[in-house]
């Protein structure tokens, strides 16, 4: 029998009575089956009292776990185990106490399982474990209380569902989620958890004032974005006007060297043809199929350039006339009735010559001619022109054309062409237009026989080439050397700055000297006439003093003044004068200008019995600047032309016709036409200047440009044409039209019939077009003028002007100055296809390097 441990003796002895109790039936069975034990039991006996006293131990671990579950609150666990351990219990009369136990702890694990399922919403399911209590158990007061709160609408809400509480806990654990997202600034996984929420109780109100909160978070992030960007573009406005200081130049090595490159087909061939040397060929009365194959032997020994055995040497082909052909056309006479193979070298002895010099001495000797193709160098008859045309497809990238066009010379497109030349119509663009595919293969030095062809299909980026093998090969050397280049294009930034400033110094006197007598009745002093001088009106003086009306001075607005010392010292506009075109801008109506004096800062003035005399003291010191920055920019890719422009287009007329007058002038009010205010009261149908035809001008920015990268990534040729135009203001060219009339009291006077206007606009202009090399990433300068206009006046009254001190109260001086500097700057820089410069910092540039490979020497 198996032994136990002592502590549990007590168990397994009340185990084994219980089994015993209920197995008398078992045991005589297995009397009369099987015999008796050396205990006194059968071995089946003991069997079955070995595995219920396992099913009271694992009974009892269970309901000792259904209590730790039920401590801690799990009711569902202490519900099932309780449940699991009365199943396992054995059905025995000493066992009684344990079963009871566990009906009564199963009993308030269910009721307590319950009311959990009561809060919750699963009704059914506290309904079912209530009524399994009160049936095993119905006078269990709990379970009773319990079944009545069930059917109680006011302590239970009928309207609670299971799914409803799990969504409540959905919604608690998304509201946390969102908090803590709002929380790291994690606005957009926060509006994803606020939504979730809204979608399980759209009239959650936690989650809509979340979502205010996150919404106000990113507005003000935007904000500050907003802010930042405004900030950034107004710093590039101001960093703009800075005048660059050019880096030290460039650490550019000079490399003339060429590099042996790898070729294959037919200009690995060529290669061969021209490096392998022969250093002796002694042919006497030998056939062409004789020294053919001396060559062939020898190309193998003498082949150094391929490291493989297996392709060393050249192939050689003797191809016969073809059919159709005069045999002995191009043959010799012993070419043995037009058989290649047999032709006779009567007599060639050479030493150290390339192999392709030995077959050309062949096929002079012998009347034929030899080519090469991808794999071998055939021998033909001389009647057979030309070379085989082949068709080869390549993948090229969409650029391919620009690219091969970079630093292409004007010969190799077909012709010289000005890139500024203006168009023959008048119009379009000032850059020249870009090669087509075959111009621009020539360029690089691919010939183009007769029935030759190539085109470029922008849809699928492929390039298809009809030409001979080695012809063939070069197209390929190219498309390899640019499909190992990243995709580049320029970004130009062309800046126009223009400083001007105006000053303006002026400091004069004027006096007022009214007749005063020197002596009695015989004798008077006064100032002098305006004579030719610059007139003075009565609002250039201080009349009336303390209500005294001064004598000299006019009371009628606008009247001059006379007495004037100084009268011919020129002040204001009389002094500083504008160009004339301003100055014809800023009087369009065309009529005589005034020149006003200087405004007066100070005056003197001194009354007598019989005069006055009066100082006024003109001042005026002014400045006035005028900033211009323009800074147009566009990428183009390299190659290609772009246009940018920021414009309005200006609309004005160009032609008039003529103001139409009357043949005949009637009078009265009845005329139909206008009536004059005068005494005839004429009336004149008068139809003035109409525009008949208009043209239009664009008026900004407009900035052309046509870049070219060079092979090295550092050099940039550039073709460019920025313009700037400014509309400036109208000129009249008309003149009022006028008639004699008479006014109400019957005075002679004129009348303006029309203004009859003619105006024609007045454009500024600031342009360049230029060609230059730049170095990427630098700025330099490609036009530029500095002005400088400047007036002096100094004007004095005779005599008393060149009093010491007091002198300078008697003259005029006026300075005015007018400087202007515009600079014209441009910068150039090479971007990939990311918009990020190609160059990090400027690396030794070999200007001897090529985009192609060396051509076989």
């Amino acid at each position: 029998m198996q032994k136990t441990p002592t502590h549990s003796y007590r168990t397994t002895v009340a185990g084994l009575l219980a089994v015993a109790a209920v197995m008398p039936v078992a045991v005589t069975v297995a009397q009369a089956g099987e015999g008796y034990s050396s205990g006194g039991y059968s071995s089946l006996a003991q069997k079955e009292m070995i595995r219920r006293q396992h099913q009271v131990a694992e009974s009892d671990r269970l309901r000792d776990e259904a209590r730790e579950a039920y401590a801690a609150g799990d009711y569902k666990e202490a519900y099932d185990k309780y449940n699991e351990a009365l199943q396992l219990l054995p059905d025995a009369p000493l066992l009684q106490d344990r079963r009871d136990f566990l009906k009564k702890s199963l009993g308030d694990a269910s009721v307590a399982l319950a009311e959990q399922y009561r809060r919750v919403g699963k009704y059914d399911e506290a309904h079912q474990l209530v009524d399994n209590v009160l049936e095993v158990d119905p006078g269990n007061i709990a379970a009773k209380t319990k079944s009545e709160w069930l059917d109680d609408p006011i302590r239970t809400n009928p309207a609670l569902t299971y799914d409803h509480t799990q969504n409540v806990d959905a919604v608690r654990r998304g509201l946390y989620m969102a908090q803590g997202a709002y929380d790291l600034g994690k606005f957009d996984q926060a509006k994803e958890e606020y939504d979730k929420v809204i979608r399980l109780d759209p009239y959650n109100t936690a989650a809509r004032r979340g979502l205010e909160r996150v919404n106000a978070a990113k507005t003000d992030y935007y904000r500050a974005a907003y802010d930042q960007a405004r900030a950034e573009l107004l710093m590039e406005v101001d960093k703009a006007w800075e005048l660059a200081v050019p880096p030290d130049d460039p650490n550019i090595q000079v490399d003339n060297t060429s590099q042996p490159t790898s070729s294959v087909g037919a200009t690995l061939i060529l290669q061969k043809l021209k490096n392998i040397i022969i250093p002796i060929i002694d042919f006497e009365d030998t056939s062409v199929e004789e020294a053919i194959d001396y060559l062939r032997v020898r190309s193998i020994e003498l082949d150094t350039w391929e490291m493989n055995p297996d392709l060393k040497g050249i192939n050689f082909v003797i191809r016969k006339p073809r059919a159709g052909g005069a045999a002995d056309d191009g043959l010799g006479a012993d070419a043995g009735g037009g058989d290649v193979g047999t032709a006779r070298i009567n007599e060639l002895r050479l030493r150290n010559v390339p192999l392709a010099e030995a077959l050309n001495y062949i096929c002079e000797a012998t009347r034929l001619r030899w080519s090469v193709d991808d794999f071998a160098v055939t021998i033909k008859p001389a009647t057979e022109t030309g070379e085989d045309l082949f068709t080869r497809t390549f993948n090229v990238p969409p650029d391919f054309v620009q690219r091969i066009s970079e630093g292409a010379g004007d010969g190799g497109g077909g012709g010289e062409v000005d890139p500024f030349a203006a168009p023959s119509d008048g119009g379009g663009s000032s850059l020249k237009a870009k090669m087509n595919v075959v111009d621009a293969l020539k360029s690089n030095g691919v010939k183009f026989p007769p029935d030759a062809s190539a085109q470029f299909f922008a849809a699928n980026s492929t390039l298809m080439v009809r030409n001979t093998p080695s012809n063939l090969d070069m197209v390929e050397t190219i498309v390899s050397s640019i499909q190992d280049l990243a995709p580049k294009q320029v970004k130009i930034s062309t800046k126009f700055v223009e400083v001007s400033q105006e000053n303006s110094d002026e400091l004069s006197f004027d006096w007022i000297v009214t007749p005063f007598g020197l002596s009695a009745n015989n004798m008077f002093a006064s100032g002098g006439t305006i004579g030719s001088g610059q007139s003075r009106t009565n609002s250039d003086f201080i009349s009336p003093v303390n209500g005294v009306t001064i004598p000299g001075i006019p009371a009628t607005p606008g009247a001059d003044v006379s007495n004037i010392i100084g009268g011919g010292l020129r002040s204001g506009d009389g002094a500083i004068t504008r160009n004339s075109i301003n100055s014809i801008l800023n009087n369009p109506n065309r009529t005589a200008q005034t020149a006003s004096p200087a405004p007066g800062i100070m005056a003197l003035t001194g009354l007598f019995s019989d005069g006055q005399v009066q100082l006024i003291m003109r001042g005026l010191s002014q400045k006035k600047g005028s900033d211009l920055m323009t800074a147009p920019s566009v990428t183009a890719r390299s190659g290609e032309k772009a246009t940018i422009e920021i414009i309005r287009e200006f609309i004005y007329p160009t032609e008039y016709e003529p103001p139409e007058l009357p043949n005949s002038v009637g009078g009265g009010f009845g005329g139909g036409g206008t009536s004059l205010v005068g005494g005839g009261s004429q009336s004149f149908p008068v139809t003035p200047a109409t525009p008949t035809s208009f043209e239009t001008r664009n008026t900004g920015v407009t900035l052309e440009i046509a870049p070219n990268i060079g092979a090295n990534n550092f050099v940039i040729d550039l073709n460019f044409a920025p313009e700037i135009v400014e509309f400036e203001g109208f000129i009249n060219y008309g003149s009022p039209i006028q008639s004699p009339s008479t006014d109400l009291l019957g005075n002679p006077t004129t009348v303006t019939i029309t203004e009859n206007r003619i105006e024609m606009p007045v454009f500024s202009k600031r342009s360049v077009t230029t060609a230059l090399t730049i170095f990427d990433g630098y700025t330099v300068a490609v036009g530029g003028l500095m002005r400088e206009d400047v007036q002096n006046v100094e004007d004095k009254v005779p005599i008393l002007g060149d009093i010491p001190f007091i002198g300078r109260l008697f003259q005029s001086r006026a300075e005015n100055r007018i400087k202007s500097n515009l600079i014209i700057f441009v910068t150039a820089n090479i971007i990939d296809a990311t918009g990020r410069n190609i160059k990090k910092e400027a690396p030794p540039v070999d200007l001897g390097a090529s985009v192609l490979p060396p051509l076989p020497n």
